[in-house]
């Protein structure tokens, strides 16, 4: 199965397999990338709903017919780190901005800033030019 995406974060962008997260870097979730973010502005990594934005917000659920994608911001972050631009069951487009790294994103996670990208339920995941190919667990 493919389907278009786009990076949601500027920066240095990895395998998920380097994550310093043992839940995300065994793939237990599924597979992805993992980025230390050089830029605040999040970015839909799909044309898709807004399926879920935890209380505490580091983490969004973004879901269309194909995947379901979820943004886990930062390894020790929770308070007060992001301003999102949606809503649960929002409408969004590849591209779109989403959302914002506030200043308490950096100063909580100075340790690690890594944000992890995972294709739910996908066992392996192939990114080439504009597409992801993934293989289901």
């Amino acid at each position: 199965m493919s389907f278009l995406y786009q990076h949601p974060f500027k920066g240095n962008i990895r395998l998920i397999t380097e994550t310093p997260d043992v839940v995300f870097s065994q793939k237990l979730l599924g597979d992805g990338f993992v980025v230390v973010p050089s830029e605040d502005i999040i970015y839909s990594p799909i044309t898709g709903i807004i399926e879920t934005i935890y209380a505490s917000k580091h983490i969004i659920l973004i879901k269309n017919k194909d995947i379901t994608i979820m943004l886990h911001l930062g390894l020790k972050t929770r308070e007060n780190i992001v301003n999102w631009y949606v809503n649960i069951k929002d409408h969004v487009q590849l591209g779109e901005p989403i959302g914002q790294l506030l200043p308490n994103f950096y100063l909580q996670s100075n340790l690690d800033q890594s944000c992890n990208i995972v294709f739910l339920e996908k066992k392996s995941c192939y990114y080439h030019d504009t597409y992801i190919t993934c293989e289901d667990v």
